[in-house]
């Protein structure tokens, strides 16, 4: 045992890592965990199902995994399957693949299911050493990062990028500071998540958080949406109408698409945010404690150059700016939530468990994403209906157009599949979405869903009387 392997023997002592050699040729496995064994503790096993008991058994960090397994210990296969399968289970875990010589596309195949690295036979024990110290840092890195914030994150987010756990950091770090915020990025990149997560780690946490749609606030309408209106204070006005501004008392109102403000609504939010003062149409002045956080696709800097955002207000809103990156830039982040929300709406849906193939992970990665996280999950939507509870091809996500012939996009229904059923679930909660975006308003949510307002008048009743049956009222 040379020097290095002595000092790291004694660096690993303290805290052993669990490390799990999975290889069929048993005298090279206990040759290797007799190198291996003064820095890790080891294990040993020599099939799939060996493989599988240990990691029920108890945690492993670790495994360094030759391909070549029986029943088939000649070809890669049954490795691969068990590679993608541990892989899927513990996304943590980190696997070191062993090759034969001249199998760089088995190679490159279990990089793609996940693999941390590979070394190919006859294996240096040196190299074998080194690679296995990197990959510890590497798992107790991202175990450390996980566990400091799996009970942190109060919101459903999937945060696996670098990108976003800093967007993550810098929310936590100003979420306490009651100053107004201004959250940036593209359309469907999840600005109201983050809203949601500054509102759960203030100070605020257990008052109204309170979101508002600029775009779908009428013009002429707009005051009294934000700050509300006493009876008889407009034509049409005939009961008293309690304003976003009252409804987000001690807690936090987030203003979506703050750039679609009408500028004389602009002036008032000003106002607002100045004073802590505002009164209802028709009514007294009264104080208001909330604390504002703004949303916009917009470079506001831009709409001020152009005369159509007010300099003041774009000042009194900037105080500070959280800015998320668009789909395309985390690119860290698009499988794991393609299999959040495979996993999210296959019980929403009522569908079995079902996953993507090799080919629609490649295609996904391949894809610009200009509708980010949004068109992500109507993709994975629309996917899971095609594919009956079945494997997710290119063709389900509509990213194989012009691959193949015929009924290609779709698959044959595992037993169980209640199409009815998911297509409800899918028109409900793609209603609801709707009407949630345009505040209710049935005129733009039906031109949203490209349906007369008859019929979704007719739809709105079937989801009321629906939900009012299940209610028991």
């Amino acid at each position: 045992m040379n020097r290095e392997k002595e000092e790291g023997a004694v660096s690993g002592a303290a805290s052993p890592k669990k490390l799990l050699i999975v290889e069929d040729d048993i005298p090279l496995a206990l040759q290797w965990r007799r190198f291996l064994q003064g820095e890790f503790t080891v294990e040993v096993a020599s099939t799939r199902e060996e493989a599988l008991s240990h990691l029920e058994k108890g945690e492993i960090a670790l495994m360094l995994l030759d391909l070549g397994l029986p029943p088939s210990s000649d070809t890669p296969q049954v490795g691969l399957e068990l590679l993608r399968e541990i892989t899927e289970k513990d996304p943590l875990l980190k696997v070191i693949v062993i090759t034969a010589h001249g199998q760089d596309e088995v190679a490159h195949t279990a990089l793609s299911f996940g693999a941390y690295d590979f070394l190919v036979k006859p294996v240096n024990e040196e190299m074998l050493l080194t690679l296995l110290r990197r990959a510890t840092w590497r798992w107790r890195l991202e175990r450390e990062w996980l566990s400091s914030r799996e009970e942190d994150l109060p919101v459903p987010m999937v945060v696996a990028s670098e990108a976003m756990r800093r967007v993550v950091d810098e929310v936590r770090r100003i979420a306490p500071l009651e100053v107004n915020v201004l959250i940036m990025g593209e359309s469907g990149t999840g600005k109201e998540l983050i809203a949601q997560l500054l509102h759960r780690w203030s100070r605020r946490q257990g008052r109204p958080f309170v979101a508002v749609d600029c775009a779908a606030i009428p013009v002429t309408l707009g005051e009294a949406e934000l700050f509300g209106a006493e009876r008889g204070a407009y034509t049409g006005a005939v009961k008293r109408m309690e304003g976003k501004v009252a409804q987000a008392e001690g807690g936090t109102l987030f203003l979506d698409e703050m750039g679609e403000l009408s500028w004389e609504l602009q002036a008032k939010l000003l106002r607002f945010l100045e004073t802590k003062e505002y009164s209802p149409l028709g009514g007294r002045a009264r104080k208001g404690d909330v604390r504002v956080i703004a949303a916009t696709n917009r470079n506001l800097e831009e709409e001020v150059r152009r005369g159509k955002f007010r300099l003041d207000l774009f000042y009194r809103m900037n105080q500070l700016t959280v800015t998320v990156p668009p789909l395309r830039e985390r690119r860290d982040d698009i499988l794991p939530l393609a299999r959040h929300f495979i996993n999210q709406l296959s019980r929403e849906f009522g569908l079995p468990p079902s996953s993507l193939s090799p080919e629609a992970e490649e295609a996904i990665l391949q894809h610009p994403f200009p509708g980010n996280v949004r068109e992500l999950r109507n993709m994975i939507s629309r996917a899971l209906l095609l594919a009956g509870g079945g494997t997710i091809t290119p063709q389900h996500l509509g990213l194989g157009v012009g691959e193949g012939t015929g009924d290609v996009g779709f698959s044959t229904p595992r037993p169980g599949y209640d199409l009815p059923r998911a297509r409800r679930t899918l028109e409900e909660r793609w209603i609801k979405e709707a009407l949630k975006r345009h505040g209710g308003k049935i005129a733009p949510a039906a031109k949203d869903l490209g349906i007369p307002r008859t019929t979704l008048y007719d739809l709105i009743k079937k989801i009321f009387k629906k939900e009012k049956i299940k209610g028991g009222t």
